[in-house]
């Protein structure tokens, strides 16, 4: 689970602003807290919703954890430059290196992990098992010294017999200047920390308004409950859909695919079927098409087909999943999250940038009670930026599940939640929001100033 994450100079983010997912002392929404294994253990939510005005700063923390999860995840090549982007704004940043930090648990320990960064080196990082009411225990620290040689201090690294402090010494003399340690352990199979690279890896699913999920079609295809739960879901936000199947169609005639591409995927069928254990299996997420090849070698094509009841006929109308409006499209992207959420049992923090995107403002508002509701006994979070005003209700949201974001004169961004301001739970915070008592909202002009500069 993500506990709290911290950035400092990084796009919008000038000084250290702190993201966190810790509940505060308030009582309403008690499930909403994740299973805790003792009384020690911290209390934290599984839910957290953000708000700002357009360019405040909303979607670069999303930004932000996608660029540290994408330097541990697929490191560096040797003389890359870190492509990090340090707050432009203040001639003082622009040399300054970016710093990211997580606190995560990962099974019963919580680990602080992070690092600073500048277009070259990899200036300093550290892992730290924290433990709560105790003093933290140093797992690893790392420096790159100024003529740019790496520099690991050991701490309480869990060694094996296969894997001991001499070895741990080599990969540390082994790592360049431009690659984190962590990484490089990931890409030399050194299992010291495994748990917490795996985390980012498997657990951290970060979600833009341009992803486009894969996989789908083929779990539709062999996976009974996937394809049962999957309609069902669809089915409780009211879109009109009665069911869904993949069906066939002529890969060779369907002109929505580029020549070009059609002979790439020929291209590489051709290639993988040279293996007779092999399966080829190229998807298209953009059309939502599914291209595959059999044991005797034929071209299977396969595409979303939703099913519309007729009325006063018994058969039902078809429609491809590209001839459905924007925001039903919207709902099959976010359905694979919502899946893993409610039924996956490995902990998965999803975070999606602009929920509301193509969305009712009711299927937003229906998206997060039904995870609330239905996600009771895991160790799932969810954790969303958006517009949506509708959200704003103390009956389904905690004060410390609800933050803000806003930029100053300056062009720096802060973060803070809903909890500073301790509004009454009989209050209604969306007018107040509105009336722009909590900030992070457009400053627009009068009606009167904008036909005076006119």
């Amino acid at each position: 689970m993500l506990i709290r994450f911290t950035v400092e100079n990084f796009l919008s983010f000038k000084d250290e602003v702190e993201f966190s997912m810790v509940a505060g002392r308030q009582r309403r929404h008690p499930d909403h807290i994740l299973p805790r294994k003792s009384k020690r253990d911290l209390r934290v939510l599984k839910t957290a919703v953000i708000y700002g005005a357009n360019a405040s700063g909303k979607s670069n923390l999303i930004k932000a954890m996608s660029f540290a999860k994408n330097l541990i995840v697929q490191g560096t090549r040797p003389n890359q430059r870190i492509a990090t982007s340090p707050f432009l704004f203040d001639t003082t940043t622009k040399d300054l290196p970016s710093k990211f930090n997580f606190d995560i648990r990962c099974n019963k320990q919580i680990y602080a992990y992070g690092f600073e960064v500048d277009r070259r080196n990899v200036q300093s990082e550290w892992l730290y098992e924290i433990r709560p009411r105790r003093s933290s225990k140093m797992i690893f620290e790392r420096v790159t010294d100024s003529a740019r040689q790496t520099h690991v201090t050991p701490g309480n690294v869990p060694y094996t017999p296969e894997q001991d402090e001499q070895f741990f010494e080599f990969v540390a003399k082994g790592t360049r200047p431009n690659q984190l340690f962590l990484t490089e352990c990931i890409e030399r199979n050194v299992t010291y920390f495994e748990e917490v690279s795996r985390w980012f890896n498997e657990k951290l699913v970060l979600v833009f308004p341009d992803t486009r999920p894969a996989g789908i079609e083929i779990a539709f295809m062999s996976d009974e409950t996937f394809k049962s739960q999957f309609i069902n879901l669809v089915k409780r936000f009211d879109l009109g859909i009665e069911n869904i199947r993949l069906e066939n169609f002529e890969f060779e005639s369907e002109t929505r695919i580029p020549a070009e591409v059609k002979d790439q995927i020929m291209q590489d069928i051709q290639e993988m079927s040279l293996d007779p254990e092999s399966h080829a299996i190229i998807q298209i997420p953009a059309l939502n098409i599914l291209v595959l090849v059999d044991e005797n070698q034929k071209i299977i094509s396969k595409k979303f087909v939703t099913l519309h009841i007729v009325t006063g006929d018994d058969k039902h109308e078809s429609l491809e999943l590209t001839e459905e409006s924007e925001g039903t499209q919207r709902i099959f992207e976010i359905i694979p999250a919502l899946f893993e959420l409610l039924n996956d049992e490995r902990e998965r923090v999803f975070v999606i940038d602009e929920l509301d995107r193509r969305l009712h403002s009711m299927l937003s508002y229906k998206i997060l009670e039904l995870f609330l509701s239905k996600s009771k006994g895991t160790n799932n979070q969810l954790i969303v930026t958006t517009h949506e005003v509708g959200i704003l209700d103390l009956d389904l949201l905690r004060r410390d599940e609800i933050w803000f974001i806003e930029k100053n004169n300056t062009g720096a961004s802060s973060a803070y939640p809903l909890e500073e301001f301790h509004p009454r739970y009989d209050k209604d915070i969306r007018k107040s929001y509105l009336q722009g008592r909590y900030g992070a909202i457009p400053l627009l002009p009068s009606r009167r100033r904008l036909e005076l500069e006119g």
